[in-house]
């Protein structure tokens, strides 16, 4: 019982120090240093070889190294790095995901501890402390899915720090007017099709093909988000707007080999949403690629958006993280709004 108080206030600590984070990000100063690291990829601190070597690191490995689902090749959730506590130096204090071991015969209960943008921005610190082992792999297991949230919100964080400066002003007005809420799509980007209630955004390079979808339907009732309600209404959708380059192609969704993958959360910026991970593909065609999307409720319709990619013979990963963060930096509020409500 009182691991489970222990628990349940760690749980409550990390979820008010986010708020609280946000609420005084204007206060801090002086300003943090930028923080350091590849994408995706998480600093473990231990305290000895043995520790990594062994059953410990196994549970670090086993869940954070799981592949991403809905990409064509296998890539991990996350590459892992790992130093001894004793190399911990200014240069690594300044990654942007750090988890941090201690094993302790000082400690007869297990002590989690976490902080936001200690010694860099954005940033996020986890330290599990431990009396041996199997309490700390223990405590790990029933917190590894809370640890990963807060770390995939500093990937997100640290994205769009760096595509923020180039937000295109033009898709930020073409969205706020068609829908009523805002995205920050970078400049790159240009307007492929605007048509009732849908919206496709693309970017081109040599090498790659980024999209962003829009699109909004009437909202009847809830069971429009179950998931094979949600694949017929992306399949329709796209069919009729997303055509391929040979004459009479178009996209789909691709169902047998990496099925679509629905998950409902709670933490989108709309609020509750239906998250779908999976693969496109082309009817007619054989091009094909990863998407995200999110859908959820606002002013009385049912609004998805989302990201795809077209990158062949690349991973794809990264590429994909970089629409979602896009996604998740959806408000239904923009500055105007504001102003005219006093906020």
């Amino acid at each position: 019982m009182k691991n489970k108080s222990l628990y349940v206030s760690l749980l409550m600590l990390m979820i008010f120090g986010v708020i609280a984070s946000g609420c005084s990000e204007k206060d801090k100063t002086p300003r943090k240093d930028r923080s350091a690291g590849n994408t995706s990829e998480i600093l473990v601190v231990t305290q000895n070889g043995e520790q990594w070597n062994g059953s410990l690191g196994d549970s670090i490995r086993a869940f954070f190294t799981q592949e991403q689902y809905g990409l064509p090749q296998p890539e991990p959730l996350y590459k892992l790095l790992n130093i001894n506590v004793s190399n911990f130096s200014d240069m690594f204090r300044k990654h942007k995901a750090i988890l941090v071991v201690e094993i302790s015969s000082k400690v007869d209960s297990v002590l989690v501890e976490t902080g936001k943008d200690i010694w860099a921005a954005p940033q996020r610190v986890f330290k599990i402390v431990a009396p041996n082992y199997a309490a700390w792999i223990e405590t790990f297991e029933k917190q590894k899915e809370n640890i990963k949230l807060m770390y995939d919100i500093v990937e997100r964080e640290r994205i769009m720090s760096l595509l923020r400066p180039n937000t295109d002003a033009s898709l930020y007005d073409a969205i706020r007017n068609k829908f009523g809420f805002t995205l920050t799509v970078p400049r790159g980007f240009v307007i492929a099709k605007n048509e009732t209630d849908f919206l496709w955004l693309r970017r081109e390079t040599e090498k790659s093909s980024f999209g962003i979808t829009i699109y909004a339907q009437p909202y009847t009732d809830t069971l429009q988000f179950d998931a094979n309600s949600l694949i017929s209404a992306r399949d329709r959708i796209m069919a009729t707007h997303i055509p391929g380059p040979t004459e009479g192609s178009f996209m789909t969704t691709e169902k047998e080999f990496v099925p679509p993958m629905v998950n409902y959360i709670n933490n989108f910026p709309a609020g509750y949403a239906a998250e779908m991970r999976g693969m496109w593909c082309l009817v007619g065609d054989y091009m094909a690629g990863p998407f995200i999307s999110y859908t959820f409720v606002n002013a009385g319709k049912l609004v998805t958006v989302e990201g795809f990619v077209y990158e062949p013979n690349a991973h794809k990963r990264d590429q994909l993280l970089q629409l979602q963060s896009i996604l998740f930096s959806l408000s239904l509020q923009d500055e105007q709004v504001k102003q005219e409500a006093g906020l």
